[in-house]
């Protein structure tokens, strides 16, 4: 298992003005924030859940996709609690 993880993370801003984050490479969940470094905070935090709940119900991750208009973001591996 590698020792970071590094997932895109599509970011866009809603009618309310917040910063909507997603994992397109999940296909699932969604966090948001009211300022860009409250939505990468909770991006990171999303994302570690992502990779925990994958591993802990004995998916496999998938594998990170990269794209010119989603912005990377990289975690550690050991904040991870399965």
């Amino acid at each position: 298992m590698p020792d970071t993880f590094n997932y895109p993370a599509e970011i866009e801003r809603d009618e309310d003005g917040r910063h909507v984050v997603t994992f397109p490479d999940f296909g699932w969940g969604v966090t948001d924030g009211f300022t860009l470094d409250e939505a990468l905070t909770e991006a990171r935090n999303l994302l570690r859940e992502l990779i925990a709940t994958t591993i802990r119900e004995g998916g496999e991750l998938p594998k990170p996709s990269f794209s010119s208009s989603r912005r990377p973001l990289v975690i550690p591996r050991r904040p991870l609690h399965l």
